[in-house]
């Protein structure tokens, strides 16, 4: 690797998008696998085996590996917070969201990711805006809307989800621009971890006081299929795809890395064509193919930079 964190052979690039390429087809499972947890559990509840599941898994790694001394934040306060923002109520906002939509549609909206950064950016004064960001946002928002259209209607047909999935990545976003700095000289890991964690047991928290005074229903399904899709959503779909995401970034960068998320929805559609036999509508596949397009445009001078400092590879 060169000095701009460039990978400076074949075989470096060809390992970081195979890694990254792998965490977003293992994330994108979690759509359709808690889409179909949802029809028989409660979505609090749900929140809380996926994230603090995954939380746990990331422990008991660190344990196994001796690394359990690499989770101490620089501010207990400061971490707990962004960790109940980005990974709590975050994790909870897409979960209830999704199901009042649908998976599909929630993968577009989850790519808006790097669009929601640069207004963040914007409005810290810490990005200027440019002629790309501006259209790549016009693209994104006309996909959304597209991918929302009632079929063989022009009006959009949101069925209220939305707008929870939104929110979750302005929180999923901003804990994202915190913890780059904000957070100690801790590792990746162990920031995941320390955040699924402490973000898993505000949701338990959060799930025990609602379920004690009614307003969460204890609706969850221990049957052993319905078991063993969490296992794979907590471990796989989330602890695992998390390892391979940062694998994949320190190779090729967050820049080059971040183009994988934007097929995030194309992953979803074939999944849910082979497993499931459901095909996407027109709207969905043109609607993907808008924010994608409109995401990398956002971002297409930060990654031509990226590429062109590249050396040769003789």
């Amino acid at each position: 690797m060169d000095a701009s964190g460039v990978p400076s052979s074949k075989s470096g690039l060809l390992a970081g998008n195979f890694l990254s390429l792998s965490a977003i087809v293992l994330w994108a499972s979690s759509f359709l696998v808690t889409d179909r947890l949802l029809a028989s559990w409660d979505p609090v509840w749900l929140t809380v085996g996926r994230i603090l599941g995954a939380g746990l898994a990331l422990l008991l790694f660190c344990a196994l590996g001796g690394r359990l001394g690499t989770l101490r934040p620089a501010s207990w306060p400061r971490m707990i917070a962004a960790s109940v923002v980005g990974f709590g109520l975050a994790g909870l906002a897409i979960v209830v969201g999704q199901k009042y939509s649908d998976p599909v549609t929630t993968a577009i909206i989850v790519t808006t990711g790097p669009l929601i950064s640069a207004l963040m950016g914007l409005a810290e004064g810490s990005e200027r805006p440019s002629a790309h960001l501006w259209l790549g946002i016009l693209l994104a928002v006309a996909g959304g809307v597209l991918a929302s259209l009632e079929p063989g209607s022009w009006w959009p047909a949101p069925r209220g989800g939305e707008v929870l999935v939104l929110l979750s990545q302005v929180f999923w976003i901003w804990y994202s621009r915190i913890s780059a700095s904000g957070l100690g000289a801790l590792d990746a890991v162990a920031k995941s971890t320390l955040g699924l964690t402490t973000g898993g047991l505000f949701l338990l928290l959060v799930a025990a006081i609602g379920t004690a005074f009614g307003l969460v229903s204890f609706r969850i399904d221990t049957r052993s299929e319905s078991l063993a899709l969490l296992v794979w959503l907590a471990v796989f779909s989330i602890a695992v795809s998390v390892s391979l995401w940062l694998a994949g970034v320190r190779i090729l960068g967050t820049t080059i890395a971040s183009i994988h998320t934007n097929l995030a929805p194309f992953y979803v559609m074939l999944m849910s064509l082979a497993l499931l036999g459901t095909a996407p509508r027109p709207g969905q596949v043109v609607g993907g193919a808008l924010v994608a397009a409109g995401a990398v445009l956002a971002q297409w001078p930060a990654i031509r930079r990226k590429i062109t400092a590249q050396p040769p590879i003789e």
